[in-house]
C-alpha cells in the first residue's frame, strides 16, 4: 500500500512503475474538489473515473451511440440483473454498441479523467492491491498506460496554456480556411452559432470540456473568433438528483439547448444554491421527492419556483396540488425535457 500527498509523489511515475512491473492496483485520489479512482490490472489502465465528472453513459449519448432512454434502461437493467457488470460491457453484450464504439467512449473518458486527475495540485493518493474478486474488462487499443499517459499530459499542457471562460459567447470573426487547423478545431467551429455559451458548445462536441475551451482560446488568439456583441440570457436551472449519471445526462441535454445548469447531489447543497442564485426552475429525481419539494418550497426563493419531478409514475396525493409540480416520465428523452421546459420563457 502507498499513501502520500500529491506534492510528495508523481502520479505519472507511479503509473509507469506499475506498468513496468505489470502490477495491479486501485489508486484513489482525494482532492478538495475532486475524487478520482484508477484501476490498474497487470500494468494496464482498466478504468478511470472522477467525481464530479463525466459518466460512461454520458459519453455514449454524446457520441450518439445510444439515446438518453437507452442509457437509462441499460442502467436499470444493470442494477436489477447485472450489478457487477460494467456498463460498457453490458451494452456490448446486449449488442447495443460495437466493440470499436465502446473503445471510442472508453478512450475519451479515460483521457479526460486522467488529465483532470494529473492536473490536481492538492490532495492525497492511496494505492493498494485490488480485491481478489475485482474484475475490469480490458479492451485492445484503449488501455496502454504509457500511450494514454503521454496523451493526457499533452492535453493537460495545452489546457494550461489557455482556455476561455465557459460562460463566454463567441462568434466567427475571421476566415478559418486561411489557417491550418486540427480536425478537432473544425468540430468546435461547426458547433458555434454566435449565441451559445462556450459550455454549451463544449457539451455538444464529443471532446473533453477543457479541450474545447482550449481550442476556443486558440481560435480566438488567431483572430478567427471574437466575443459576441450581444450575450443572450439563458434560463438558469438546478438539477437535484441522487444519481451522478442522471445529473450528467440532464446537464448535457439541457446545456446543448442553451439552458444554464447547476448540479446538486443532495438537498443541503440544493438549498445553498437556491439561497444564492435566482433560478428559473428545478428538476428533481431520486428518492423522497415529496419531502424535498416541501423543503425547497419552504425557502423564500423556492416558494413560486417551477419544479419538475422526473420519475416513472406520476406523483399522487394531496401534496401534489399544493406543491405545484409537473411530472416528466422516466426514462426521459430529449423531446420530453424540452416540451416540459417550454413553459419557461427565454428572454429575447
Amino acid at each position: 500500500m502507498i499513501r502520500a500527498r500529491l506534492d510528495e509523489i508523481e502520479l505519472g511515475d507511479l503509473l509507469r512503475a506499475l506498468e513496468g512491473n505489470r502490477k495491479s492496483a486501485i489508486i484513489r485520489v482525494s482532492c478538495p474538489k475532486l475524487q478520482g479512482r484508477i484501476h490498474i490490472r497487470e500494468g494496464k489502465i482498466a478504468y478511470i473515473q472522477t467525481h464530479p465528472g463525466p459518466h460512461l453513459g454520458e459519453y455514449l449519448v454524446r457520441f450518439d451511440y445510444l439515446t438518453l432512454e437507452q442509457v437509462q434502461e441499460l442502467v436499470k437493467y444493470q442494477a436489477q440483473e447485472n450489478p457487477g457488470t460494467p456498463l460498457g460491457l453490458l451494452a456490448l453484450q446486449q449488442k447495443m454498441i460495437r466493440e470499436d464504439e465502446l473503445n471510442d467512449v472508453l478512450r475519451a473518458q479515460t483521457l479526460e479523467a486522467l488529465a483532470t486527475i494529473l492536473g490536481q495540485q492538492e490532495g492525497e493518493l492511496l494505492a493498494e492491491p485490488p480485491p481478489v474478486d475485482a474484475s475490469q474488462v480490458l479492451l485492445p487499443g484503449v488501455t496502454d498506460t504509457s500511450t494514454i499517459l503521454m496523451e493526457a499530459l499533452r492535453r493537460l499542457d495545452e489546457w494550461k496554456r489557455g482556455t476561455v471562460d465557459p460562460e463566454a459567447v463567441l462568434q466567427l470573426a475571421g476566415d478559418p480556411t486561411r489557417h491550418v487547423l486540427p480536425p478537432d478545431a473544425w468540430t468546435v467551429l461547426e458547433a458555434l452559432d454566435g449565441v451559445k455559451r462556450a459550455r454549451s458548445v463544449a457539451l455538444e462536441c464529443d471532446l473533453p470540456e477543457e479541450q474545447v475551451y482550449h481550442l476556443l482560446y486558440e481560435l480566438k488568439s488567431r483572430g478567427i473568433l471574437a466575443e459576441a456583441d450581444v450575450r443572450p440570457h439563458d434560463p438558469l436551472l438546478m438539477v437535484l438528483s441522487d444519481s451522478n449519471l442522471i445529473r450528467r445526462l440532464l446537464l448535457v441535454t439541457l446545456e446543448r439547448h442553451r439552458y444554464r445548469v447547476m448540479l446538486s447531489p443532495d438537498l443541503e447543497s440544493a438549498k445553498r444554491i437556491l439561497a444564492h442564485h435566482r433560478l428559473d426552475g428545478v428538476l428533481l429525481e431520486g428518492t423522497d421527492l415529496p419531502d424535498k419539494v416541501r423543503q425547497l418550497r419552504a425557502l423564500p426563493n423556492g416558494r413560486f419556483l417551477p419544479i419538475w419531478l422526473i420519475c416513472e409514475q406520476p406523483p399522487r396525493g394531496l401534496w401534489v396540488r399544493n406543491a405545484r409540480v409537473t411530472h416528466i416520465p422516466k426514462p426521459f428523452g430529449e423531446e420530453d425535457l424540452l416540451e416540459a421546459l417550454s413553459a419557461i420563457k427565454r428572454p429575447i
